[in-house]
C-alpha cells in the first residue's frame, strides 16, 4: 500500500506539471515527424542498414536480461539524465534544445528505415521518447526553481536554494516515473531486438 501511495505521488508530481509535459510531447513527436518527412523527401542519405534499433556492442550477443538492463542503464543516465536533464539545470531551455536535438536524430533514421522495420522500432521511439520528454519536464523544472523560483512556486518568499531543494524532491519523483517508463522501452526493445 505504501509503494502504490507512493507511485500515485510521482503521477500527481507529473501532473502538476503536465502544460510543460504536453508541450514538450507535441515539440518532440511533431519535430521527429516533420523531420522525417523532409529527410525521407528532400534529403537522401544511403539507405539504412541494420535494424530498427542499435545496442552498443558490448551488449551484443549477452544473455537477455543483461541487455535489458545494460539498455535500461544508458537511457536512464546517460541519454536522461546526463544529457537531457542535467543541462536543464544549469540553463533551463537546454532540456528542450537537446530533447528537439534528439528529434532530430529519430526523424532522420526513421526516414531511412523500410516500413517493417519502422513499425518494429515504433513502440521503442515512443516508449523511450515519453521517458526523454519527462526528463526534460525534469530539467525545465529544475532550471527554472533557481531562475524564477517565485513563478515555478506560486509560494511567495521561496528562496533560491528552498526552490531548487523542493525542485529535487519533485524530480526525483518525476524520475520513478521515468525509470519505469524507460525500462519498459528496454524491455520492448530487447523484444524488437530478439525477433529481427
Amino acid at each position: 500500500m505504501l509503494a502504490v501511495g507512493f507511485l500515485k505521488s510521482c503521477l500527481e508530481t507529473v501532473s502538476n506539471r503536465r502544460v510543460v509535459f504536453v508541450v514538450m510531447n507535441a515539440l518532440y513527436f511533431c519535430f521527429i515527424f516533420v523531420v522525417a518527412f523532409l529527410s525521407y523527401y528532400f534529403y537522401f542519405l544511403p539507405p539504412y542498414e541494420g535494424g530498427p534499433v542499435d545496442v552498443p556492442d558490448f551488449l551484443v550477443g549477452v544473455d537477455w536480461s543483461v541487455m535489458v538492463v545494460g539498455i535500461f542503464l544508458i537511457n536512464l543516465t546517460l541519454s536522461g539524465f546526463l544529457f537531457v536533464t542535467l543541462p536543464g539545470l544549469v540553463f533551463f531551455p537546454l532540456s528542450a534544445a537537446v530533447l528537439l536535438f534528439r528529434g532530430f536524430l529519430w526523424g532522420v533514421l526513421l526516414s531511412q528505415l523500410p516500413t517493417a522495420y519502422f513499425l518494429a522500432a515504433l513502440p521503442t521511439v515512443v516508449l523511450e521518447g515519453e521517458g526523454y520528454v519527462l526528463a526534460s519536464v525534469a530539467g525545465i523544472t529544475l532550471g527554472l526553481s533557481w531562475v524564477k523560483p517565485n513563478k515555478l512556486y506560486r509560494v511567495g518568499g521561496l528562496s533560491r536554494f528552498g526552490a531548487l531543494r523542493k525542485a529535487l524532491i519533485e524530480c526525483g519523483r518525476v524520475y520513478v516515473i521515468i525509470a519505469i517508463v524507460l525500462f519498459v522501452g528496454a524491455v520492448v526493445e530487447t523484444i524488437t531486438i530478439a525477433y529481427l
